[in-house]
């Protein structure tokens, strides 16, 4: 099922968000956070990791790896 989805609606869907812009909002950030502990950083491409990354957190940034794009992500939430 992950894999026809998008990243993007694949965290909407895990984290319980009724629309895809509630992932921008803090008081939704530990069930993304668990969402992404669950997800593999290679089920998406690093494409698709970055523009998670820029709808989430409102800031550009251009990884080189789905690794590095997770765990910045990850981190973003926790804070």
């Amino acid at each position: 099922m992950v894999e026809s989805m998008k990243l993007l609606d694949y965290l909407s869907a895990k984290a319980g968000c009724m629309y895809l812009s509630d992932l921008h909002q803090a008081n939704n950030f530990l069930a993304v956070h668990h969402a992404l502990r669950e997800l593999p950083p290679d089920t998406f491409s690093v494409k698709e990791w970055n523009d998670a990354v820029r709808y989430i957190t409102g800031e550009q940034h251009d990884f080189f790896s789905s690794d590095e794009a997770e765990k910045y992500l990850a981190e973003y939430v926790m804070k």
